[in-house]
């Protein structure tokens, strides 16, 4: 498909097209930049619910719930499931997401798995990117489920409005909640599986953690499989946006900037890679100062010349 014939299917919510863009932007396909750029002003700004939380908490099958309940609504809803990347292909490597399976012929419903391309951050750069397409296409709640692996988690904070953390009882994830600074970035904090018992200690647990920091998070008991407390999480999703609505929008401006930084830097790191001047550095660096190295490469940058320019 040419680039102008995507953008239409975009801007008319065809999945094909859609699918065709995150394509683009994930393999950095030829003149995926330029699909970019076109795709701005965005028409609007979706919601956007990031969840993490340890392997095998289950977040899809809560996100499966989610989406029943949130298409009962009206909304036009998109998922990004961010899994670890192939290290041969490069792809996504739980892209089956079987849980969601049910929703893939709703024309309201655009599901994905992407990679994280092994950012230790969680989410790459194409992140932020694909997020913008589907704002684009119109969704209007973005659900983003990330890898679930400790410490990488804390990225989610510089995509999403609002982040769920997902642990289920008996599980010793309140440990993890202090190794991988979910303290800080967590705003709801989600008991699954709570048809299991054990889940108002592991409120208790929460709640005496976040005693000694003088905070009382919102903490919600669900159970995926029965399908119990989905509802009312939602609620406190939509009653979370409408009360955090400033401090939303600030968050939003520093997201905005978190994601000009990572173009920034993508870029800079591809000049580093290409520009033969530079290259012709590394060549000859072996016992060379590394500080004396990097002034060199970000004169270069910053002039455009070449290593053997005087001052």
């Amino acid at each position: 498909m040419k680039i102008s014939d995507i953008l239409i299917g975009i801007r008319q919510k065809d999945p094909v097209a859609i699918a065709k863009a995150i394509s683009m932007v994930e393999n950095r396909k030829k003149d995926y930049t330029r699909l970019l750029e076109k795709i701005y002003p965005l028409p609007g700004r979706a919601f956007k619910i990031g969840i993490t939380g340890s392997p095998g908490s289950g977040k899809s099958s809560l996100i499966d719930r989610m989406i029943n309940g949130l298409k009962t609504r009206g909304f036009n809803i998109a998922v990004l499931a961010v899994d670890p990347s192939s290290p041969i292909t490069g792809g996504a490597l739980l892209g089956d997401r079987l849980r969601m399976i049910q929703h893939s012929n709703d024309a309201n419903v655009f599901i994905r798995s992407i990679a994280n391309r092994g950012h230790l951050g969680g989410l790459s750069l194409s992140t932020h990117e694909i997020i913008d397409l589907l704002q684009a296409a119109g969704k209007e709640i973005i659900i983003i489920e990330t890898v679930g692996v400790g410490q990488s988690e804390v990225d989610i904070v510089n995509v999403a409005d609002v982040v769920l953390y997902v642990l289920n009882p008996g599980s010793g994830d309140e440990i993890q909640i202090f190794k991988a600074g979910i303290i800080e970035i967590a705003d709801i904090f989600v008991v699954n599986k709570a048809d299991l018992g054990g889940s108002d200690l592991k409120i208790s647990e929460i709640k005496n953690y976040f005693s000694l920091a003088a905070k009382n998070p919102l903490i919600f008991p669900t159970s995926a499989r029965e399908d119990q407390g989905i509802e009312e999480l939602l609620s406190a999703l939509f009653k979370f946006r409408e009360e955090e609505k400033g401090r939303i929008e600030e968050k939003t401006a520093a997201v905005k900037k978190n994601y000009v930084e990572k173009i920034v830097a993508d870029r800079l790191k591809t000049e580093i890679e290409q520009n033969p001047s530079i290259r012709a550095i590394w060549r000859d660096s072996a016992d060379a100062n590394p500080f004396q190295l990097a002034e060199s490469i970000y004169r270069i940058i910053q002039t455009g010349g070449s290593h053997d320019k005087k001052d």
